[in-house]
């Protein structure tokens, strides 16, 4: 190797620790932008952020305002609405939650593709939170769950040669709250609603038994990714030339036009449902159907059928997300293969049944 070649692989194993402090939604998303420009003009290195928000509700980058979330509820309630650059479902952020996020050139990271790319990454944010005393490992697709429930959700792009990959972590949850915002009719706001979500989704003070500061998760994950990838991360004030590329990416996601991406009414996706029994017992969908695109965007298993690993049935509903409804008996029976499942009589069928009888024209 090269003197050159070496001065360039020890530039690229550094990493600027960014915490850029409480903000609005606009600001922080401003901040992609900014980052990622500055990265791609080669005036910022590798960045590791974190992110804090007062209230807010961040959309999917194709996701549409007005079917995934409340927006009356957010307007009395002063819940930001943003929208992210990278794709996946909306999420809910308070100043409880912590974000955090990679922007560097692909370089800079392993080879792969994306997908290879978002496992390495979670093994490392999952590697760091177990420094916390939680079982916390990767989930297909780009999940990081404790004893089959989500901890943490991620979602990347890769722009040209600049990498943005980002995550969030669970520190508290308000599951009634949460529910309000990301528009589940009233009707569904009950013990058995908060209860699904609940086996789904957990948070670091339930783990715990005690809410943990901010400073000591932000430890620990920056310590998962310096192990795991033999980065040296060092933290640093926020970069001055992103003053620079600030001005325009807040115009930006401050047009309406930006909000406005993919908007479609709300009657174009309807909360859907079904009851099936088969032999393998009663199994009942509850789906978020998109008309227009005929496409499933949620999708939630339950009933009174046994199935081994628990986990499976969660796998299944997020190899269905956002998935065309022609493509459904071929990602069941996929997931039926590669996964060990021990169903007690229940089949592939059965879960493509209970889907097609909750669509309008099944």
């Amino acid at each position: 190797m090269t003197e050159r070649e070496t001065e360039r692989q020890r530039d690229q194993a550094q990493w600027a620790v960014i915490d850029t402090g409480l903000r609005d939604a606009d600001e922080n998303m401003a901040l992609d932008h900014a980052l990622m420009a500055a990265v791609a003009d080669g005036r910022q290195g590798a960045s590791f952020r974190f992110l804090h928000f007062r209230d807010c509700a961040l959309l999917g980058h194709h996701q549409s305002p007005r079917q995934e979330l409340d927006l009356d509820f957010c307007a009395r309630e002063s819940v930001q609405v943003q929208r992210r650059l990278t794709g996946g479902g909306a999420i809910i952020f308070d100043e409880t939650q912590l974000g955090w996020e990679l922007v560097c050139r692909r370089e800079d990271l392993p080879a792969g593709d994306m997908s290879f790319l978002a496992q390495e990454i979670c093994e490392a944010a999952a590697l760091g939170l177990r420094q916390l005393g939680i079982d916390a490992q990767f989930r297909p697709r780009n999940d990081i769950e404790v004893e089959g429930r989500k901890i943490s959700g991620t979602g990347g792009i890769i722009d040209g040669q600049v990498v943005l990959f980002q995550g969030t972590v669970l520190i508290d949850l308000d599951i009634p709250r949460m529910l309000r915002i990301l528009r589940v009719p009233l009707e569904k706001l009950d013990a058995h609603a908060i209860q699904s979500v609940a086996d789904r989704v957990t948070s670091l003070r339930a783990l715990l038994g005690r809410l943990p500061s901010k400073s000591e998760v932000k430890e620990a994950l920056v310590e998962g990714f310096r192990a795991h990838f033999a980065w040296d991360m060092r933290e640093t004030p926020m970069p001055e030339v992103l003053a620079t590329y600030l001005p325009e990416a807040l115009a930006i996601v401050r047009d309406p036009e930006w909000l406005q991406l993919q908007d479609r009414p709300r009657s174009e996706q309807a909360l859907l449902q079904a009851v099936h029994r088969g032999n393998g017992g009663t199994l009942r969908s509850e789906l978020l159907w998109d008309e227009r695109g005929k496409r499933i965007r949620q999708i939630a298993f339950s009933g009174d059928f046994f199935v081994q690993p628990r986990r499976a049935v969660l796998d299944l509903e997020a190899a269905l997300r956002n998935s065309h409804i022609e493509d459904l008996p071929q990602i069941v029976e996929r997931w039926y293969h590669e996964t060990p499942v021990d169903a007690l009589g229940l089949q592939p069928s059965d879960f493509v049944q209970v889907v097609r009888e909750a669509l309008p024209c099944a």
